[in-house]
């Protein structure tokens, strides 16, 4: 079953790696500004129409905006645990992610 929220989490993130504001999407798909943020917070789910212009804007198919798992072996869990980690990076000063980065990579090369 397609649950409004992973319909949205997916657009939350396309549109985030677009480097999209929500009104900018919201007009490229001839909608309110308010459609997108209640799409992307689970509230409604988005009419065929919508869907139609998020899968053409995005260059994806209708399948897979609707499909819930984000690729193979891809959990939704999981979707949701780097859709957060993006939302968290996103707020940080420049210095902070510089730390974080580096950290990251400690982290990878000890522990791979």
């Amino acid at each position: 079953m397609i649950k409004a929220l992973n319909i949205g989490l997916k657009v939350r993130t396309l549109r985030k790696n677009a480097h999209l504001t929500q009104e900018e999407l919201a007009m490229a798909c001839d909608v309110s500004w308010r459609t997108i943020s209640n799409l992307e917070r689970g509230v409604v789910m988005p009419t065929v129409p919508l869907i139609y212009s998020l899968a053409k804007y995005f260059d994806i198919t209708v399948d897979e905006l609707l499909s819930i798992q984000i690729t193979k072996n891809k959990s939704m869990k999981r979707f949701r645990a780097e859709t957060k980690l993006i939302e968290v990076i996103y707020k940080l000063d420049d210095t902070l992610l510089a730390h974080i980065e580096e950290y990251i990579e400690l982290l990878k090369k000890n522990f791979s």
